[in-house]
């Protein structure tokens, strides 16, 4: 039997309210906290089904997953591992997915649209890519809405990883939850490094302030092991895409690393205190990177619970 309104109100004020009491916990904002239990909802929806949607996960989420903390997100992100004809044919397929019974849980989720977006991007990862807005309701009332990035055949010419779904509270909602597609974490490690050296600006003079880049880093080589020859390979060819020449070890973007790095690192999520001086985050990754940067290491394997390399 469906559940009736005054339960659903009923669930949805035992849900904020419990979501609210592990946000003061963990000392974030409350709003993230909600969207990533809403997050959790929908990719289960979505990689629950039989046979497998043509769906990767990408992006802060599929990171976040792997390391069960750090910095949240406002969005999902996802590739199509095949070319879509139009947006509607997109915002129908996820809606199908959508749809699926969840026996875990009351949500509905509505695709409101999806609008296709022009620009080319710039680094070769696929022409196509689109934003599509949803809706989690409990009944008639939306719970949650957040959007999603899509993107088709983005960093798909490897073998996924298919990584749980971590539920974010202990509640009947988020049981059973699924393993979802997503790239290895060699290629999340690539992005970020590129990322930390890329220039910016008219000209592309400027170096880059995405000091969040460098806590990545750091969180990524406590995620789970790395294969140096894979990670090697990812970072010719993201660096190769991005026309740009990485430095043979790990070393600040600009002088106003120096400082500005530590201010913002104060307000990343669950980042570690002793790691707010920049060359402490620096250090903290130079063991595995260095090696991989100067060509003297080209194969084994990182060990996140030794922080070294091995055969």
């Amino acid at each position: 039997m469906a559940p009736t309104a005054v339960e659903l109100g009923r669930l949805a004020r035992s849900l904020g309210a419990k979501l609210n009491a592990k946000a003061r916990q963990r000392g974030v904002a409350a709003d993230v906290i909600r969207k990533q239990y809403v997050f959790t909802l929908f990719l289960s929806r979505l990689f629950d089904a039989d046979p497998q949607p043509p769906w990767v996960l990408l992006g802060g989420n599929a990171l976040l997953i792997r390391t069960g903390g750090g910095r949240f997100t406002q969005d999902i992100d996802l590739a199509r591992q095949s070319a879509w004809t139009t947006g509607e044919d997109v915002r129908r397929e996820l809606q199908s997915l959508a749809d699926a019974p969840a026996a875990r849980d009351p949500f509905t989720f509505v695709i409101a649209s999806v609008e296709e977006h022009s620009e080319v991007d710039p680094f070769g990862y696929g022409t196509k890519t689109a934003n599509a807005k949803v809706q989690a309701r409990l009944g008639s009332q939306v719970f949650e809405a957040f959007t999603i990035d899509l993107t088709e055949r983005r960093h798909l010419d490897v073998p996924v990883d298919r990584v749980p779904l971590r539920a974010v509270i202990e509640h009947e909602t988020l049981t059973d939850l699924p393993s979802v597609p997503t790239t290895p974490l060699e290629n999340h490690l690539a992005d970020k490094v590129c990322a930390m050296y890329e220039l910016h600006g008219r000209g592309g003079t400027s170096p880059s302030t995405r000091y969040r880049d460098l806590a990545d880093i750091v969180r990524i080589l406590d995620a789970g092991p790395l294969n140096a020859a894979r990670l090697i390979t990812v970072l010719r060819r993201e660096s190769g895409r991005r026309r740009m020449t990485l430095p043979d070890r790990l070393v600040a973007p600009s002088d106003q690393w120096r400082d500005a790095f530590p201010r913002q690192a104060r307000t990343f999520a669950e980042y570690p205190s002793r790691l707010y001086p920049l060359d402490a985050s620096l250090d903290e990754a130079r063991a595995c990177l260095d090696p991989i940067l100067s060509g003297e290491r080209t194969s084994g394997t990182w060990n996140r619970e030794t922080r070294s390399w091995f055969e």
